[in-house]
């Protein structure tokens, strides 16, 4: 499969797009945990899911950076 072409346009608002994620997502990184060991277990589990989005979303904009010097280059 080929890849399609993608604007200019497109990368900077995917980009605009994953820094304001970012910016929602770590703020969700920061936790309190509860004295409760199961609520901490679940606090835990949440909280490796949103570190997990933040390193896609760092890889993601890495890419749409890499592609934007392509562009301009």
């Amino acid at each position: 499969m080929s890849e399609q072409k993608i604007s200019k346009q497109q990368l900077e608002k995917r980009r605009e797009e994953i820094l304001a994620e970012l910016g929602e997502e770590s703020r969700d990184v920061q936790i309190e945990l509860d004295r409760d060991p199961e609520e901490q277990a679940i606090q835990l589990e949440q909280h490796e899911v949103s570190v997990t989005m933040i390193e896609n979303l760092r890889r993601e904009l890495a890419d749409v950076e890499e592609k934007l010097l392509e562009t301009t280059g």
